[in-house]
């Protein structure tokens, strides 16, 4: 729940940690805003506050054309539910079924959305489907035809109606005259995050694992093909000069994707994560603390697609970094799509279906690790829903427990990447038992106590004792 007076201080300090936090409806213009608005601050009576854009939106307040409510950073939310509300298709999909794939009752769903968000399931869905609408019409070159389709419209009869009725416009006059009917499909897309962020240690991470021409990774920038069923096209990722912010970048084939690759880039950087909250409390310890003041701006570094990365964290397995990425360009290149966007992005990674099939012969792989592989493609062709929606290591240990080769480690390295799990935690990592076996090496029950203060944050906490090791 919101506290008047806090907000109201906050409101008034512009301070930059509660972006996306709370947002700010003034009564007199109709206008709702970020705390960091640069607008001169309405008086206290005039002013209501809602803990999101889309509770703001629903209770008939406008967004401000100078902050752009719908670009502040997101609010932390548990893995499940961020998974299942960005592939939540308002078309399609119902409370009924989003309750069955989260495993909780619909009363027990309007529940959460209530206490997350302000608002019911089906109220949210919209909301935020107009305010990507309206996002992408003014701050893109994309025509209203690719925002209708990219922000989950089937209709473009319905979607000028719904922008009509929450907007008091057409897509027309709200789309920018310095945009207007441009139809460039190479879009611009700016994606705010909470400071602190070390944007070069982030390239750096993924520089050191990149699969050329499949990915092309600088000290400025990360560049990568996209293959999403029917989809095609590449992305760009740099950071913003100004703010805090990273600009993506995007050419695609079928604009009804950029929601779901917008939220990929999101995980995959960890755009959403509060890194102060987390901080605070993995500070207590003093090794963390230490290298916490070093290096602030380390965050989780996601992956693009769960089963992308779940071949390469197999093929990474008791080898080095180089030898795990060396065999993934040798599969990409074998089994992958050819394209052509430049000289330096020719290839995609491989699909499920065209790994089916593979043998791994001429990859440099042993028979054991040959074997996993099969085991894995096939145990996820036929339970792959099931183990993307997991939200957390220990519901993805009890699902793939039985796979031959795949063990402890990798379960937890799959769900702190893939799944972007805040809490997974390898105990037996020799780079974990290393950093905390100062004085003499800790058992694995040692190793877990320790821990424990470190929860809901552990998948952070290992980052930080691997990097204390360089």
């Amino acid at each position: 729940m919101l506290q008047r007076t806090l907000c109201e201080k906050a409101r008034l300090s512009r301070d930059a940690r509660f972006d996306g936090k709370f947002y700010t409806a003034v009564l007199t213009t109709g206008i709702f805003c970020r705390p960091i608005c640069p607008a001169r601050p309405p008086k206290p009576e005039n002013v209501n506050y809602y803990s999101s854009a889309e509770q703001a939106q629903a209770a008939g307040f406008r967004p401000c054309k100078r902050c752009i409510p719908e670009s502040a950073p997101a609010v932390y939310m548990p893995i499940k539910l961020k998974q299942l509300c960005n592939n939540f298709n308002l078309n399609q999909d119902s409370i009924s079924s989003l309750s069955i794939r989260l495993g909780v009752s619909e009363r027990q769903l309007q529940r959460i959305f209530k206490n997350t968000y302000g608002i019911a399931p089906l109220q949210f869905f919209q909301q935020q489907r107009l305010l990507l609408a309206r996002k992408l019409l003014i701050t893109t070159e994309l025509s209203i035809t690719d925002v209708c389709f990219a922000s989950g419209f089937n209709s473009i009869r319905r979607f000028n109606e719904a922008i009509k009725a929450a907007y008091h416009c057409t897509p027309s006059e709200l789309k920018s005259t310095a945009h207007r009917c441009k139809n460039v499909k190479n879009i611009v897309i700016e994606l705010s995050y909470r400071p602190p962020f070390d944007w070069p240690l982030m390239l750096k991470f993924f520089q050191d694992r990149q699969i050329s021409t499949m990915e092309h990774i600088d000290h400025t920038y990360y560049q990568r093909t996209v293959a999403i069923n029917e989809c095609k096209g590449w992305l760009k990722v740099t950071h913003h000069e100004h703010k805090n912010a990273l600009v993506l970048t995007v050419n695609l084939s079928d604009y009804r994707y950029l929601n779901n690759i917008i939220f990929r880039i999101r995980r995959m950087f960890d755009l959403d994560a509060d890194m102060n909250l987390i901080h605070q409390q993995l500070s207590q310890h003093p090794l963390l603390q230490k290298v916490i003041k070093a290096h602030a701006g380390l965050r989780l570094p996601g992956s693009w697609s769960f089963f992308e990365f779940s071949i390469r964290a197999i093929l990474g397995q008791q080898v080095s970094v180089k030898a795990a990425t060396t065999f993934a360009k040798r599969i990409a290149e074998k089994y992958g799509s050819s394209c052509l966007y430049h000289d330096k992005l020719r290839l995609t990674f491989p699909t499920l279906e065209q790994l089916t099939q593979a043998d791994f012969e001429e990859i440099g792989l042993t028979t054991t690790r040959k074997q996993t592989l099969k085991s894995w493609i096939d145990f996820y062709q036929k339970h792959h829903e099931l183990i993307e929606n997991c939200g957390s290591s220990a519901e993805l240990g009890e699902l793939i427990k039985g796979i031959k080769g795949i063990g402890p480690w990798t379960i937890n390295y799959l769900a702190m990447r893939g799944l972007s799990d805040p809490d997974a935690f390898p105990s037996g990592d020799l780079g974990v038992i290393k950093a905390l076996s100062t004085n003499k090496k800790l058992t694995n029950k040692n190793i877990i106590d320790i821990a424990k203060p470190w929860q809901p944050w552990r998948s952070y906490a290992t980052l930080y004792l691997w990097h204390s090791l360089h």
